[in-house]
């Protein structure tokens, strides 16, 4: 009476787990100390890059108000110009003219007179870009000058990609799940107490969640676009033998085609309209494939309520907004600069269609590609 029966160790389940002695810890793997540590200097070495950019971004955009030899012109001869020194050459196109000031930058001499900005930047691009253009210079109809554009194109763009893939892969899946948003956003649009505001935003960090979405991690994309389209414009506006290019004979590199348009029309001008017809439907096709092919990857870049329709509608009128402003910089900058964003239009659909590929493929075998990557730039 009072005494409970044995326990029947062969009624036990095999699944019953024993709980170890306090004294013996629990078995987790822990991740060696030198992969932590690898992935620390990663981290700050790539958050150290970006603020350096930025700074040399902003550095480039202000650069001439206190310093007024930085300023550029579209007329031969005049503002800062790199190339040859005076009369090495006998080429016109290549040998700088000497008109009194030091607004010229010799191919054979270096100096940090003008900042950090093109002593690191400007200085190697324009060098790369007056080689290339001086080897070809017995091309046609300034080949050369085009070839030389589109090869300093392909380095910077090579080099940022190492920097901005994680970034890449962000807004890919950014892409994928904007439907998804928008019907967020539309059904707690015009609702502003704090309860909802919150229960929007944990809605939202779920699927970012979901997804394994970094949101900051896109910006990281746009803060390298400004540097890079400063050294492209300042090389492009300084360098020699492009401002002396006139592409085929009919567009002037070191011109600008509203003001050639408009000032100009009838004795040539016309034809910088052809220009702008080509370049800037490139554009547009830049900003609008990456969406269609998010929608062929992932239903959730669509939406499935109206509200959420004409939220991702004005989403859509915010980015084409983005697309014309794009293509008024385009209109307003020297023709060699609207050359630089065709190519850049160009490399930007072949990356996207690149990702797109990868992506499909990956999800094809069960993703596993996708996941290295995701693991591997998660830091």
């Amino acid at each position: 009476m009072g005494i409970k029966p044995a326990i029947n160790i062969g009624t036990v389940s095999r699944t019953t787990s024993i709980p170890s002695p306090f004294w013996a810890g629990k078995d987790v793997k822990k991740p060696s100390m030198a992969k932590n540590v690898i992935k620390q200097i990663w981290k700050w070495s790539k958050i150290l890059l970006l603020l350096f950019f930025v700074v040399m971004g902003l550095w480039g955009c202000t650069q001439t108000m206190w310093d007024p030899d930085t300023k550029t012109s579209p007329y031969i001869g005049q503002g800062i110009e790199y190339g040859f020194s005076i009369g090495s050459t006998g080429d016109y196109r290549f040998d700088l003219i000497s008109n009194g000031t030091p607004g010229y930058y010799a191919y054979d001499s270096f100096t940090w007179q003008y900042g950090p900005f093109y002593g690191i930047f400007v200085f190697p691009g324009a060098w790369f870009a007056t080689l290339i253009s001086w080897y070809g210079r017995n091309w046609i109809g300034g080949t050369n000058v085009l070839l030389a554009i589109f090869l300093l194109l392909l380095i910077i763009r090579v080099l940022s990609i190492l920097v901005t893939i994680r970034s890449t892969l962000q807004n890919e899946k950014m892409s994928e799940v904007q439907g998804k948003i928008a019907e967020i956003n539309a059904k707690y649009k015009g609702v502003n107490d704090a309860f909802s505001r919150q229960r929007k935003s944990q809605e939202i960090m779920e699927i970012y969640k979901k997804h394994k979405i970094k949101p900051f991690a896109a910006f990281e994309q746009v803060l390298i676009t400004l540097p890079i389209f400063m050294i492209i414009y300042r090389v492009v506006t300084i360098c020699r033998p492009i401002k002396c290019t006139t592409l085929f004979g009919i567009w002037n590199f070191g011109a600008t085609p509203t003001s050639e348009i408009l000032s100009n029309f009838s004795n040539g001008g016309w034809i910088y309209v052809f220009l702008l017809l080509i370049i800037m439907p490139i554009q547009a096709l830049s900003s609008l494939i990456p969406q269609k092919l998010a929608k062929r990857r992932n239903r959730n870049a669509q939406t499935t309520s109206s509200a959420g329709a004409k939220q991702f509608k004005r989403t859509r009128l915010i980015q084409i907004g983005i697309t014309v402003v794009m293509c008024g910089i385009v209109a307003f900058s020297a023709t060699g600069v609207g050359v630089y964003w065709f190519f850049s239009a160009l490399f930007s659909i072949l990356q996207t269609f690149i990702m797109h590929w990868i992506i499909m493929r990956s999800r094809s075998k069960g993703g596993s590609l996708e996941t290295k990557l995701d693991n591997f730039f998660n830091v």
